[in-house]
């Protein structure tokens, strides 16, 4: 049985056509000199992947590096709180194009595929390396919009995964800023081929198709002192088209985190 077609599916895109017409573009961007020095920051966060599921609530720490254009974590601690990106990540990064306008990078990090954490590689289960570029335009006093791209290296079901994004910034004093950011996120895998080998009853020769999935979070960033900062984030993420033939569209889930980073500089 199909489930009707969404009408929400071009929201995000709308968002960003309608930004792109109703702000007007900054100068010329100028990319930023990163010194040859390291960079660093230590932080804790405690997160809660499904809200429905109290009991599964993770303390886990938050590492960052910088050294010239290579990065892992947030290192940022004076413009973090105002740009830093919404989904905080810990792959191996090289910034192509720093500016203050206009940001591009390629990444790569060895993925547990059944499980989900900043440090769930080291334990037991599937894995798999996985490639990821990704373009932003920071350009406008409060709208930013990107684009990220993901790909399974080693073909181990991953697949590959398209997101739009858009964002909306506003500075509730020059210390705190309340972000709100709407994406969706075009992704093909196998994944449930693996989960589901031990169940007779799943025919393994049905194929996988592209599944459509739409993300909304508000996050909550405060610099606290000089090297501190604090955030607060919720999300919900909702499955409307499903790639999956084992997985339901139209199911959603909601998700929170709370933490404190210290920043070296």
């Amino acid at each position: 049985m199909h489930m009707p077609r969404q009408r929400c599916l071009p929201l995000p895109c709308l968002l960003l056509v309608t930004v792109v017409w109703t702000e007007a573009p900054a100068s010329e961007p100028q990319t930023e000199k990163r010194p040859s020095e390291l960079v660093w920051s230590l932080g804790l966060r405690l997160k809660m992947n499904d809200m429905r599921q109290p009991g599964q609530l993770g303390l886990r720490p938050m590492i960052g590096l910088r050294y010239g254009r290579w990065r892992t974590g947030v290192v940022d601690g004076e413009n973090w709180h105002r740009f830093g990106q919404i989904v905080t990540d810990n792959t191996l990064t090289y910034d192509l194009l720093d500016s203050t306008q206009w940001r591009t990078s390629l990444s790569a990090s060895i993925v547990n595929l059944q499980r989900e954490g900043t440090f769930d590689t080291v334990q037991s289960g599937r894995k798999t390396v996985r490639g990821r570029a990704t373009i932003d335009y920071l350009g406008w006093s409060h709208w930013s919009v990107g684009l990220v791209l993901t790909q399974d290296l080693l073909g181990r079901g991953a697949g590959t995964s398209l997101g739009p994004s858009v964002t909306y910034r506003q500075a509730l004093t020059d210390s705190s800023t309340i972000l709100l950011s709407q994406s969706l996120t075009w992704a093909k895998s196998d994944l449930w081929r693996y989960s589901s080998q031990l169940d007779p009853s799943v025919n393994l020769g049905q194929p996988s198709h592209w599944g459509t999935s739409m993300s909304t979070s508000l996050t909550l960033r405060q610099r606290w002192k000089a090297h501190w900062s604090w955030f607060a984030q919720i999300s919900r993420s909702q499955t409307l088209q499903s790639g999956d033939p084992l997985a339901r569209e139209g199911q959603s889930n909601w998700a929170g985190q709370i933490g404190l980073v210290y920043f070296q500089r």
